[in-house]
């Protein structure tokens, strides 16, 4: 009878533990969903993690005795289990073996972009079956996720993805897919046309991969607010062709003898699906306020030089260019001049 009682205090007690453990983990999540709906702009994004651990306390547990680290771990997976939203927050958590268990049991739709932005660094994650799992999980909720929901994640990953020694080709594939996503594609030629955002070049480069991107480079020449992405979609426009950076670099000797030489970026390319009026193009790009585009405009002028049909439309446009304020364009109007061919 002693005992009974004994073991009925004990279930007591830990009906009472288990009911305040409950407790603690629901406010965790509650506390977590209001960080990670408040977190949207990409610079703030690439700090989530941090964020989430400090003000959760999420960081790696590390307790003297060995069960108490594993126990601690094991209550924490459960309540992954036992609260599917709170694998959101936890996608963020200091123990890989519990960001393991929240990849795992991750479904979409994602609802705020820090979420999309925890499970595209998973990609990256220390420990190979989390980086596994995520791939597993972008095929699984990206699909229901909005485009307004991925775009800013993508903005804050993408000019980093080359540089994630972790992450696997599968694991960058599976990004650019979702990158080429229509809506996706559409969103981000948008913030690029009205933001000022910095490492919007960057994106462009990585969005030039996919063939979803070419309907929107005439746009992207004539409504972008950054010179860069006018003069990038101008080069695009008059080259015929899209350029990525590899992420591969060459060697370029300088003086051998010297041993002096510099790295440059290895690019790759692929013709673009459609064609514009070059010389409409050069035109509208020499009156653009921006030097930038002006060179690129006067290095349009220089490729179609020995073109006989446009010789009097391109003299035009040189002629218009030949007291430009900037010494670059001034320089490539002179070339155009000097190596004109014979009438």
């Amino acid at each position: 009878m002693f005992k009974a009682l004994l073991d009925k205090i004990a279930g007591r007690e830990r009906s009472r533990q288990k009911a305040g453990t409950s407790k603690d983990f629901a406010r965790i999540l509650e506390q977590g969903t209001r960080i990670l709906r408040s977190t949207s702009a990409p610079n703030a994004l690439n700090k989530i993690e941090d964020r989430v651990r400090s003000e959760l306390r999420l960081h790696s547990r590390c307790y003297p005795e060995k069960e108490d680290t594993l126990n601690a771990a094991r209550e924490e997976i459960r309540a992954v289990r036992e609260l599917p939203d709170l694998a959101q927050v936890f996608i963020f958590h200091g123990d890989g073996r519990v960001r393991e268990e929240a990849v795992r049991n991750l479904e979409g739709p994602l609802l705020t972009p820090a979420s999309v932005y925890g499970l595209f660094w998973r990609l990256n994650d220390w420990v190979p079956q989390v980086r596994s799992l995520a791939d597993e999980a972008l095929k699984r909720v990206m699909p229901t996720t909005t485009a307004p929901i991925v775009v800013p994640a993508l903005t804050a990953i993408l000019p980093h993805l080359n540089s994630w020694g972790r992450c696997s080709g599968e694991g960058r594939s599976a990004v650019r897919e979702i990158m080429g996503r229509p809506d996706i594609a559409a969103h981000l030629v948008e913030d690029m046309k009205t933001t000022i955002q910095p490492r919007l070049g960057q994106i462009l480069r990585e969005l030039s991969r996919n063939p979803e991107i070419d309907q929107h480079i005439e746009s992207l020449f004539v409504a972008a607010l950054l010179p860069h992405i006018r003069a990038m979609a101008l080069e695009m426009l008059l080259s015929g062709q899209a350029r990525w950076p590899t992420g591969r670099s060459r060697r370029v000797w300088i003086d051998r003898s010297m041993d002096k030489y510099r790295n440059e970026n290895v690019y790759d390319h692929r013709d673009i699906s459609i064609q514009a009026s070059k010389i409409d193009l050069i035109a509208v790009g020499a009156l653009d306020r921006s030097a930038m585009v002006r060179r690129r405009a006067a290095d349009g002028l220089i490729s179609l030089r020995n073109d006989p049909v446009l010789r009097d439309d391109l003299d035009a446009i040189a002629a218009r260019l030949q007291d430009d304020p900037n010494i670059g364009v001034r320089n490539r109007i002179e070339f155009y001049g000097r190596n004109q061919p014979a009438r």
